[in-house]
């Protein structure tokens, strides 16, 4: 008769027990014993003490672990967590036998959903309650397709919520630096565009979902009713994680030139793994779970010879390699030797390979840093010899290719201005004529509708209407083309013996109704016989341009001065106003095409900023100049010279573009 395990006693202090020796076992090698039959004094006889953890590698046999648990007295606990490692065990069964012949069953595994565990947690958790001194037996069924390893801690409430939010921690710091690590290395292969990186970018994210996934998240977060995508992820996992470590190995240490022997060992591995990988989701795990794990093994025994035997032979990154490849197969390597039954589970086995990656791909992305400063370091030099070419020759053709490219550059400016100004110019034609000739269309539709039933004196505010949007249309569009004919040297002025106060009180008294609409008041001054040589055209445009900006800019109740005087040996036209003024920015844009100035007009008025350009365009082609005198806020005043000429002639002169 076999001995029995003493009771595990639960204290009043107890806060965590680690359950490794504290069951017993037997091992049910049919897999369909239930617990009635475990019952029975045969087989009950057959459990023996397990030393350590339960490691049985690969076996189709249901293990059943027996444990005894008993208060020491009525202050210790009564509510009681045990928490199971790992996640991947197919079927996990807990049943608690009370004192009263009552069983309580629990379940796990990831057979069953996550959304329907009894506790949410990422491992599998089970509660007990212990409600009195007696001794209390629990069976534990566990059954796996995949390695069978088994480790458990019991926990009170408030040690559990403490040790689970201490791992929390820890594994949200090794998501992070996966995801930067993916995230940084994201941006270098779209940068750089290197298979290698590529690869190392499949590495890292092979490993954060396998990590993931034995760490419970997979099936708790993302997988809650996907059993199946919970179950074949830890077998698919590992062989991608093998796989892309393989190829990355053989591109980013050039395995082909380097270390020909190394590249076809993991090239026929690579096959290997891709048949596993084929078969594994074809449904034939089980048979496969054992050699695919001696092969993994192998090809991580792999990577620190052909590392070491590229760095030897020259390639420096090798080292990096060398130190990564270490790190990470000292955390990896324990899995397979877990999964094969050498080793039990414990702590490190569980979560050695995480840390080794988290060092591993720290490492690797410096590898990836200094490969790529090898890279630039290369092309500077290369670059450093073909200037030197390149300057050799270009010392012979200085001269002519310096000129041809000054003549070059400056078409290309033309062109670039040109092709600009025809974009702004065909912008604002568009742009300024969409809202009159949408206001006439609109009034001219209504009154064609409606007629009958507008009054008369609507109609004629409508007609008004209209025929104002015609004639600001007509303004925009004689602007937009005497700019074109400017351009094109198209335009000729005739100059003539033109009388600068008469055309001025003339085109004052167009004025006087827009005066009057903004309480304006404009104030005049005229010497007698100011006579200059211009065409009355040009003046005329000029004028109203001055004055239509004056009245534009003014406030309600402020005054605007026009004045035409001699002035050393020139005749003078003068618009001062009392508007917002012009800032020092303004005035260096004042003159050119489509300026648009930070003064608005004051009562939204429309600006198409071509008038002081066509302004500055005529009075020069009459032999003139025109001046701006302003500061913000205290109004702006404008001024045009133009030569005196006291005998009427006609001369026809061109304006060149």
């Amino acid at each position: 008769m076999t001995a029995q395990a003493a009771a595990l006693q639960i204290g009043q202090d107890t806060g965590k027990l680690a359950l490794q020796s504290r069951f017993e076992v037997f091992e049910d090698k049919s897999g369909k014993l239930e617990l009635s039959d475990l019952l029975q004094p045969a087989i009950k006889q057959q459990f023996t003490p397990l030393a350590g953890n339960l490691s049985a590698e690969y076996s189709p046999s249901a293990y059943w672990l027996k444990l005894e648990l008993q208060r020491e007295n009525s202050t210790a606990q009564k509510d009681w967590l045990v928490e199971m490692i790992p996640v991947m065990l197919d079927d996990i069964r807990m049943f608690q036998l009370h004192a009263n012949g009552e069983i309580e069953v629990h379940k796990a595994g990831d057979h069953l959903p996550f959304s329907q565990l009894e506790i949410q947690h990422h491992y599998p958790l089970f509660q007990i309650h212990i409600d009195d001194t007696a001794i209390h037996t629990l069976y534990f069924r566990i059954q796996s397709t995949s390695s069978v390893f088994f480790r458990a801690t019991l926990y009170d409430q408030k040690t559990f919520s403490e040790a689970s939010n201490f791992l929390s921690s820890l594994i949200g710091i090794f998501y992070g630096i996966m995801l930067a690590m993916i995230i940084y290395n994201s941006l270098l292969m779209v940068s750089y565009r290197d298979i290698s990186m590529f690869h190392y970018l499949m590495l890292s994210i092979s490993t954060l979902i396998a990590s993931m996934s034995v760490n419970g998240h997979i099936g708790l977060y993302f997988a809650p009713d996907w059993p199946w995508l919970v179950d074949i992820l830890p077998n698919v996992m590992p062989r991608l994680i093998v796989l892309s470590s393989s190829m990355f190995m053989c591109s980013f240490l050039k395995l082909k030139t380097t270390f020909s022997l190394a590249n076809k060992v993991f090239r026929f591995v690579q096959l290997n793994i891709v048949l596993f990988l084929v078969l594994t989701l074809a449904g034939h795990q089980p048979e496969l779970a054992r050699v695919g794990q001696y092969l993994g093994l192998v090809q991580i025994c792999l990577f620190f010879p052909a590392s070491l035997v590229v760095a030897l032979r020259g390639y420096t990154p090798g080292y990096i390699v060398l130190l990564a490849s270490t790190a990470w197969i000292s955390g990896t390597i324990l899995i397979p030797l877990r999964n094969l039954g050498f080793i039990e589970s414990s702590w490190l086995s569980d979560f050695g390979f995480q840390i080794g990656a988290a060092i591993e791909v720290i490492l690797l992305a410096l590898a990836q840093a200094y490969k790529i400063s090898l890279i630039r370091a290369e092309n500077v030099r290369v670059q450093k010899q073909l200037l030197k070419v390149s300057q050799q020759a270009e010392y012979e053709l200085e001269a002519k290719v310096r000129l041809r490219t000054n003549e070059l550059n400056e078409v290309v400016q033309r062109l670039k201005k040109t092709d600009k100004e025809k974009n702004d110019f065909l912008s604002i034609a568009a742009h300024d004529l969409k809202s009159p000739l949408t206001s006439i269309i609109g009034m001219s539709e209504l009154l064609l509708q409606m007629y009958h039933r507008i009054p008369k004196e609507q109609q004629q505010n409508y007609l008004s209407r209209i025929n104002a949007s015609g004639k600001r249309m007509m303004h925009i569009v004689t602007n937009l083309l005497d700019v074109n004919a400017m351009e094109s040297g198209d335009l000729h002025l005739h100059k003539t013996e033109l009388d600068l106060g008469k055309l001025l009180n003339d085109i004052a008294l167009q004025y006087e109704e827009m005066l009057k609409a903004k309480d304006l008041t404009a104030i005049i001054h005229v010497e007698e016989s100011v006579i200059v040589s211009a065409d009355i055209n040009a003046m005329t445009r000029i004028m109203d341009n001055l004055i239509s900006n004056a009245i534009k800019f003014s406030p309600a109740g402020k005054f605007i001065w026009l004045t035409v005087s001699q002035h050393e040996g020139t005749g003078r036209f003068e618009v001062r106003d009392q508007g917002p003024g012009l800032s020092v920015k303004d005035q260096q844009s004042l003159f050119t095409k489509f300026s648009k100035l930070s003064a608005v007009p004051t009562a939204g008025e429309h600006s198409s900023g071509l008038g002081l350009s066509i302004v500055k365009k005529l009075i020069e082609a009459q032999n003139g100049v025109v001046n701006c005198v302003s500061e913000v806020g205290e109004g702006a005043s404008f001024s045009i010279d133009l030569p005196l000429d006291m005998h009427a002639r006609q001369q026809p002169i061109a304006v060149a573009a």
